[in-house]
């Protein structure tokens, strides 16, 4: 009988313990309009979004691996790492997504991942269609 009542007051001291940490949920009171008071102005525009950096990695004929930038060819990885550094200081909060061809070594992915990291990107993607 000992160890059954234990359980329960470990049970009990878990349940109280767990239940500590939760927020209070309520209904916050809004105050709404009258029917006739309601104001139609015009909408807002809201600024487009910066879209995204496309990169993709091809590997050529002669065993190297090129990377494209939005439709700007690097074959040299020190300027893309610049080209990189600076879009990443403009906007870092705009997505990276890496277009990777099958073909491309393991070693030319994690380089450029490495880099976009470094570039304090916020969010890096990998495309699911290889442009291959």
């Amino acid at each position: 009988m000992t160890p059954m009542i234990d359980v329960v007051f470990l049970l009990l001291i878990f349940f109280v313990c767990a239940s500590i940490g939760q927020i209070r949920e309520s209904n916050l009171p809004t105050p709404l309009a009258g029917a006739g008071s309601v104001e139609v102005s015009q909408p807002v525009e809201a600024p487009p979004p910066l879209g995204n950096f496309w990169i993709t990695l091809k590997r050529e004929a002669d065993g190297t691996t090129t990377a494209t930038l939005n439709e700007r060819q690097f074959r040299d990885w020190v300027q893309l790492r610049s080209v990189l550094r600076q879009l990443a200081a403009a906007a870092a909060e705009v997505p990276v997504i890496l277009d990777i061809a099958p073909q491309v070594p393991a070693g030319d992915v994690v380089d450029i991942y490495d880099t976009c990291k470094a570039a304090n990107f916020e969010t890096i993607q990998f495309a699911t269609g290889s442009s291959g």
